[in-house]
């Protein structure tokens, strides 16, 4: 018996409340005498059960809706995230056209000469294993471009067409170790041939020991190689060495257009320099 009622405990307890709770409720106990004394005891443990009942029905409600609530607030900034990533690439396009139409006017509106004709082009492409050596634009035969015409931008030269398609040209770069223009020292007027090095620093070679050259001169084109117009930007210069016994001063420079951020050029159509040519190479007029 003891043994049963020692497994059955909790059923027994639960029995016993429930038949408490009908007795109290039951209408002929509510007007007996009597009433009183049995409703004290088992309202008590009938309330202390409701209330806990109450307690963790509520603690359950309010943590469900705080979690709906929370969901709720986590869609809507999953979505302002999205709505703000958009709105923040949409900016950047937009900027980068109105970037790119300021760029392409200060190139149309460039001065190189009266006589000399240009074609502003886009950079749909670079060298992936040296941004220093070449880049290809998207003009090309079919608007007049030719091998050896120069390529600058507003900051000065960047370099030459090497080789042309109908529609594309390759240019190499100013600081392509195959790569030379006729410069000279803006402040004193000497000659030289500016060079790449395969990297941020150009070489002006053919110095002279005893010429004047300082660290900033302005480096600009001679206009003597019948590829650049004279006076536009190549550099700074950066080094000055002069080495003892030797015949040519050592001067180093740095690029004034930045390389491997170019995106827009023009590219220069020079005049027919056949009559040049001829005149260099002796010939005489028949």
């Amino acid at each position: 018996m003891l043994r049963f009622l020692t497994l059955n405990k909790k059923i027994l307890i639960a029995f016993i409340l429930l038949i408490g709770i009908f007795v109290l409720l039951s209408p002929e106990i509510k007007q007996s005498p009597q009433f009183n004394i049995i409703e004290k005891p088992f309202l008590s443990v009938t309330g202390f059960i409701q209330s806990g009942i109450a307690a963790v029905s509520g603690g359950i409600s309010s943590v469900w809706n705080g979690y709906i609530n929370l969901v709720n607030v986590q869609e809507e900034n999953a979505a302002l995230t999205e709505e703000v990533k958009r709105l923040r690439s949409e900016i950047i396009y937009l900027t980068e056209k109105a970037a790119t139409g300021d760029r392409l006017s200060e190139l149309l509106n460039l001065k190189v000469s009266p006589v000399i004709n240009v074609a502003a082009a886009r950079v749909i492409a670079k060298d992936p294993a040296n941004w220093y050596e070449a880049l290809v634009i998207d003009k090309g035969e079919s608007e007049g471009i030719k091998p050896g015409m120069g390529v600058i931008t507003t900051e000065g030269v960047i370099g030459r067409i090497v080789r042309t398609s109908p529609h594309y040209s390759r240019v190499l770069l100013l600081s392509d170790r195959n790569s030379a223009v006729a410069g000279l020292i803006q402040r004193t007027g000497y000659e030289g041939i500016v060079e790449g090095q395969q990297g941020k620093v150009l070489s002006l070679n053919y110095i002279m020991t005893d010429a004047d050259v300082q660290n900033g001169d302005i480096i600009i084109t001679s206009g003597t190689d019948g590829v650049f117009p004279r006076g536009i930007m190549i550099g700074r210069v950066n080094t000055v060495e002069k080495p003892q016994n030797r015949l040519f001063q050592s001067v180093k420079l740095i690029p004034e257009a930045n390389l491997p951020l170019v995106r827009e050029v023009v590219v220069i159509k020079p005049p027919d320099s056949s009559d040049v040519n001829r005149l260099l190479k002796g010939e005489k007029e028949e």
